[in-house]
């Protein structure tokens, strides 16, 4: 019976797909026609593929870590709403995604004294330098780095555009991960995305729309599967903080519990704060005494609705926050201040959270401040990062193979960062003065080849050290024969002594 219904559903498959692509196309139409354009679509599409925050509560939380494989969707999308909400993890995210500078240098690699000489060199390097600075790695790059730091693996697709080189951001949702290469991994694009109202495939690569009609007349199945098209890695980058593995796993997912703790450290201190100003007030009904006749039962000496009415009048005129009780039992008020013994419980999720990130809280304004402590724990944030230097130099060094022509070049993200970076410069000043190279003096200063050269060049037209004077004052004048201190007459034997040993000029080495 099984079989024959597998044999029946395998007999309406391709019957399906032809219903499904016709669909398409009349959806395609459709949407082509002027009247279905619509900015409040287009606005929500180009939020989507950066925007889509979830939250959880921390038993789906747990869960959702406990099985990253099956969840990287929801992963990304809680990554997105903890940054919105907890600011902790908010200033994490961007102090991670801040560190790296990317400051840089170009060397030539195939070229040597001679031929650095001729104009086909100095025209190749002048591309290079060009195409540098439209891509602006500056800018880019830090912003690709704190996605990354959000989210692990981030979709772009290189595009030219009006002698402009750019990356454009891919969504998400719509992007798997299906190879890895010498350029990092590769990835599938879902072609379904275009079906949507409001998408404009001319906002995308042109060779999208060839991709496109392919789905719709489903002339290419060897292409992809379904709706699914292989984007070549030459063009399709995937920037991964976590390359080791191709599941896409938010770097900062460990701190997912501390993070959601801190929400509910949050409640639990509105709570303590509002219990802390609620008072109930008990009153006491009397009860008769008659010590010759015997106690007896619920013998009350105020009448029901009397108490009643007086219970009322209490509790209108009491402020909000305080509430009568009327009772037989003894009177006594009840209040909650004490009600939590710790005063900073929002402290307390604080602390968890550094102390699992590995972060010093100091760096996000807490008064407590160690140097040795805070030093190693940059350089600790500082080495977190640091790789990603390599797989934008892997990324560049491709690109810049299909721009240079006969001459190679690649390009060199020093490690440098926001708090060693005057460290570097000390250190590559001081290598420079032995005759290493000054490149290197440059890059650590935060400018970029085209700047050194343009800005040596235009100082050196301007005929600066003609022009700009230093500026004079007691401490830097001084006369042809007045240099130095005043020389003493009055010399001792064992100044003199010294003088003619040389012991002073020892004691200066050492």
């Amino acid at each position: 019976m099984d079989k024959d219904k597998n044999v029946e559903m395998n007999n309406e498959l391709p019957d399906l797909l032809n219903y499904a692509l016709e669909y398409a196309k009349s959806i395609n139409s459709a949407a082509s026609n002027s009247i279905f354009y619509n900015p409040i679509w287009q606005n929500e599409l180009l939020k989507n593929i950066n925007m889509s925050p979830a939250k959880y509560d921390r038993k789906t939380v747990e869960e959702l870590i406990s099985n990253p494989k099956s969840n990287e969707k929801a992963l990304r999308d809680l990554a997105q709403y903890l940054e919105n909400y907890i600011m902790q993890f908010n200033r994490l995210v961007h102090h991670y995604g801040s560190i790296l500078t990317f400051d840089y240098f170009i060397e030539p690699t195939n070229a040597d004294a001679e031929d650095m000489k001729s104009k086909a060199f100095k025209k190749s390097y002048q591309k290079v330098c060009d195409w540098l600075d439209s891509l602006n790695p500056k800018m880019a790059f830090p912003q690709i780095t704190k996605m990354c730091i959000l989210e692990d693996a981030k979709f772009y697709y290189v595009r030219e555009v009006n002698d402009k080189t750019m990356l454009q951001e891919m969504p998400s949702a719509y992007c798997k991960i299906v190879n890895k290469t010498e350029l990092g991994y590769q990835y599938a694009f879902n072609m379904y995305y275009f079906m949507q109202m409001g998408v404009n495939i001319d906002d995308y690569a042109p060779e999208f729309a060839q991709y496109y009609l392919d789905f719709i007349d489903g002339t290419d199945k060897n292409k992809g599967y379904m709706y699914w098209v292989t984007l070549d890695p030459s063009k399709a980058f995937v920037f991964k903080f976590d390359e080791n593995r191709a599941g896409q796993t938010p770097p900062l997912m460990g701190l997912f519990v501390d993070s959601v703790e801190i929400a509910a450290y949050k409640n639990l201190l509105k709570t303590k704060t509002q219990l802390e100003v609620w008072k109930i007030i008990l009153n006491k009904i009397p009860l008769h005494k008659d010590e010759k006749n015997g106690n007896k039962k619920d013998n009350f000496a105020i009448a029901a609705d009397t108490a009643g009415k007086f219970s009322s009048l209490m509790q209108s005129t009491m402020p909000e926050g305080v509430k009568v009780v009327t009772t037989p039992l003894d009177s006594e008020t009840i209040d909650f201040s004490d009600s939590q013994g710790k005063n900073d419980i929002v402290g307390i999720g604080q602390q968890h959270f550094y102390e699992s990130s590995g972060t010093s809280p100091v760096l996000f304004g807490e008064k407590k401040s160690n140097g040795v402590g805070i030093k190693a724990s940059i350089q600790t944030d500082e080495n977190y990062v640091l790789h990603m230097y390599r797989i934008f130099e892997r990324f560049v060094n491709f690109k810049l193979r299909e721009v240079s022509g006969r001459f190679r070049f690649k390009i060199t993200f020093p490690d440098i960062t926001r708090f060693n970076q005057k460290d570097k410069l000390d250190a590559y000043i001081q290598a420079a003065q032995y005759g290493f190279p000054r490149l290197l003096v440059a890059a650590s200063l935060g400018l970029t080849p085209s700047q050194l050269v343009n800005l040596t060049n235009f100082e050196n037209s301007l005929n600066l050290d003609s022009i700009m004077k230093p500026l004079l004052s007691a401490h830097t004048q001084s006369g042809k024969d007045k240099s130095g201190a005043p020389k003493k007459s009055d010399i001792t034997d064992d100044g003199q002594k010294t003088i003619d040993n040389g012991s002073n000029l020892d004691g200066m080495r050492t």
